[in-house]
């Protein structure tokens, strides 16, 4: 028996091997694509006249070919020699190695070899995470598209070839409705690519820290654009009643919307089955109170009728997909269109029984939040303490941290207060009050990152 266990363990190692080498594999292959566009690159646009190729451009992009073969066959050389380093295969392997903080971040992450195969495994785990999928479900082409920008700029960001420009995020992302909560997922999903690759923890660190410093630009549009409709919200919810066309238009805009779930196989089986109509009605019903209409729904609690589906982000975004495409199909305006999301989106922790507030987004881990892999509310006492520590010496922050003692106290309250609510312990600070108390502060992401740094 003890012989057919080790048996089993010898076969799955050996296949979590093969498996790694096929990840490195295709980063290998993306290399040697590049090495083939940059040899057309380098060609004369017309070779018939006698213009010479550019060999010394070949030669460069060749060599970073060759060195990015080499440390393939020297990765899978070494693991064959450790056994695959005996505690799990080639990744750990890798892990081992020094992290020389001289280096650039895209040298010590592993280059464009590293990062290519990198990008593919976040792709394909962002593609099975609820909270972001609903972003990365394109066509093939489109897919293709994407994990080459995305390397591109990461790879420049780094500090390795310029090939993306840095200029496009802010617009590229603008209408797309990411907000922090999808980006923290999407660093969430970079860093367990990273890891799972065999990139330095520390490296993987640092490079998550960079990552974070584009969050303003992947994030302003849907900011901005729900800043606004936030603010003609609360003149009153009558004006948005109108513009939608009253019942008449919410129920246009209902037809519409289930039309389109009816051909959308992600969701459609949410809305089928003899109760369709029922379901329907129901939504029109609740969706006119919502939006600003008579008070006429009479239906259940939306956690007691959604209780026990397991619904998750990635169907609610689905939803809100839907709902966009079919009030812009109807010739809604685009102010319109997003104070009606604004105005949807909070039925989203209803339908998947989340609490509201702060402690909304605590990540549950083998059934612990976040404040429980914390280590509870002590830790976060300390930790505050700590960071306070930090930013009293970091001057970049100072001056926002040194005032007198009783106000030192209030702030690590509050600060404590605010960590545990958002880790998903008892919420007793009104993070309402957040953007009155730092308006006039002149805090930039540069300051909020030096707090962050401190946080580490």
């Amino acid at each position: 028996m003890a012989d057919a266990t080790k048996v089993v363990s010898a076969v799955d190692k050996t296949y979590a091997d093969i498996q790694s080498v096929k990840t490195r594999m295709t980063g290998v292959t993306g290399t040697l694509n590049q090495l083939k566009v940059a040899v057309a690159t380098a060609l004369p646009a017309d070779a018939s006249k006698g213009q010479q190729i550019n060999v010394g451009f070949v030669r460069q992009e060749l060599t970073k070919a060759k060195e990015a073969v080499a440390k393939f066959k020297e990765m899978v050389r070494e693991a064959a020699e450790n056994g695959g380093a005996a505690a799990g295969g080639l990744p750990n392997a890798r892990r081992q190695m020094k992290d020389d903080k001289t280096r650039t971040l895209y040298e010590r992450v592993g280059g464009d070899l590293n990062i290519e195969t990198g990008v593919e495994i976040m792709f394909n785990k962002m593609l099975q995470d609820s909270r972001v999928r609903s972003y990365f479900e394109k066509n093939q082409r489109k897919m293709q598209q994407m994990r080459k920008k995305f390397f591109q700029f990461i790879s420049g960001f780094f500090g390795g070839p310029a090939l993306y420009d840095a200029n496009n995020i802010k617009p590229a992302h603008y209408h797309m409705n990411i907000t922090d909560y999808h980006f923290d997922a999407l660093l969430d999903v970079f860093q367990a690519s990273f890891l799972e690759l065999g990139v330095h923890p520390d490296a993987t660190k640092d490079a998550i820290a960079a990552c974070g410093k584009i969050r303003k630009d992947v994030t302003t549009g849907c900011t901005v654009r729900m800043e606004l409709a936030q603010k003609n919200m609360e003149k009153g919810k009558d004006g948005l009643f109108k513009r939608m066309g009253g019942e008449e238009g919410i129920a246009q805009f209902m037809d519409r919307v289930y039309d389109l779930i009816q051909v959308d196989n992600r969701i459609k089986s949410w809305f089928s089955g003899k109760n369709y109509q029922a379901i329907k009605e129901g939504q029109r019903v609740y969706l006119t109170e919502l939006l600003g209409g008579p008070k006429i729904y009479k239906g259940k609690d939306l956690v007691e009728i959604h209780k026990g589906m397991n619904l998750s982000d990635y169907e609610f975004d689905c939803f809100l997909a839907n709902c966009e495409k079919a009030m812009s199909g109807l010739g809604i305006e685009d102010e319109t269109i997003d104070e009606a999301i604004v105005s949807m989106e909070p039925v989203r922790a209803a339908l998947m029984n989340r609490a509201q507030g702060l402690a909304a987004h605590a990540k549950m881990v083998d059934g612990q939040n976040i404040l429980d892999r914390f280590g509870g509310e002590m830790n976060v006492e300390s930790v505050v303490e700590m960071m306070y520590s930090g930013c009293l010496g970091d001057p970049r922050v100072r001056f926002y941290f040194e005032v007198n003692k009783d106000k030192i106290q209030t702030i690590k309250q509050k600060m404590t207060q605010l960590m545990i609510g958002a880790f998903g312990g008892a919420v007793t600070y009104d993070d309402s009050k957040m953007r009155q108390i730092h308006y006039n502060m002149n805090i930039t992401d540069y300051h909020f990152d030096a707090v962050l740094e401190n946080f580490w």
